[in-house]
């Protein structure tokens, strides 16, 4: 009777400690969208002999005109990186050249992979060929993250384009008049397109008062707006200072330049801390065609704060812009 009294407690036992064994992570169960939102943390690499540890932001979010993510990895350096297969619960992604015509460049494949080690704990490597003299270009970086929750209105990528923002403008003229020009969303649609209204008392007919933006977290292209441009351009969020970014269109070739960061600037509607680009365009004048400079001030929260033209054209073309109010 003892024996069987014991064989039942042992039974009970095992029963009770086999409810608690504690179930093992399994990181092929993540999905995409477990990997989106805001992650800090470091990532570190053995090169020139020398350890090279760097601390920051990685932001990841759906780029919806291809179907995978996209992120930015805010360090020492801002880089973009595109998904391109997501296997098993593993994330793999090539990150953008941002400097695509350098001679130090040419070489440039870096890519990799990351995947969850625990719940809200992502290990992350880069591997490949970077920006350097040839045959020392190679790097493999490693690193660990921690998310922190969605940011809902970052200071570091492009956050200003929803339906309904308003911007509130006072515009000098190259003739010397002055005139008051409202930009404002109407609609949002996918693959991040916006689109608005432009209404203004500066005289100016025979144009297209609409204006055609593209707002993601990692670039700010202008696909139509009157105001700024004669033809389209990017400002992308991993511009490197000094470096001269080149379009071409038909036969005419526009370029982009980073010229500052951390510039603060003063406004009637406040002040704000931008970066500032140069932009150039070929525009026909009758039988001529020049290359009109624009500089823009662009706020990553607020949008274009400022904007000078060297050279206009006609003389009612836009001289001056600065920022009066905002309706967001």
């Amino acid at each position: 009777m003892k024996s069987y009294f014991l064989i039942f407690i042992s039974a009970m036992l095992l029963i009770q400690f086999s409810g608690c064994k504690k179930k093992s992570f399994d990181p092929t169960s993540k999905t995409q969208d477990n990997f989106i939102g805001t992650w800090k943390g470091s990532i570190s690499t053995f090169k020139d002999n020398k350890l090279l540890k760097e601390y920051g932001t990685v932001v990841i979010y759906p780029n919806s005109a291809t179907g995978f993510l996209q992120g930015i990895i805010f360090m020492k350096e801002t880089n973009v990186f595109n998904e391109f297969q997501f296997v098993d619960g593993t994330m793999y992604f090539n990150v953008e050249n941002t400097d695509p015509a350098s001679p130090f460049c040419q070489n440039w494949s870096l890519g990799g992979y990351a995947v969850f080690t625990a719940d809200g704990i992502l290990d992350i490597r880069i591997t490949g060929n970077e920006c350097g003299q040839v045959g020392s270009e190679f790097i493999n970086w490693v690193g660990t993250l921690e998310q922190t929750g969605a940011i809902a209105d970052s200071v570091k990528y492009y956050d200003f384009a929803k339906s309904g923002n308003l911007w509130n403008y006072k515009v000098t003229l190259k003739n010397g008049d002055t005139c008051q020009l409202s930009k404002q969303i109407i609609q949002a649609g996918t693959n991040y397109l916006y689109s608005g209204t432009l209404n203004q008392n500066c005289g100016w007919t025979g144009q297209t008062l609409t204006f055609k933006w593209n707002v993601s977290p990692a670039l700010f292209s202008v696909i139509s707006d009157s105001t700024l441009s004669y033809k389209p351009f990017t400002l992308p969020i991993n511009a490197k200072p000094g470096v001269v970014y080149s379009s071409y269109i038909s036969s005419d070739t526009t370029t982009v330049t980073l010229l500052d960061t951390n510039l603060v600037i003063n406004t009637p509607a406040g002040n704000f801390n931008c970066v500032r680009f140069r932009y150039t365009e070929p525009v026909n004048t009758g039988i001529l065609k020049v290359t009109k400079t624009s500089y823009f001030w662009l706020n990553n929260r607020y949008g274009i704060v400022k904007q000078e033209v060297a050279n206009p054209t006609d003389s009612t073309d836009v001289q001056n812009m600065v920022l009066i109010s905002k309706g967001f």
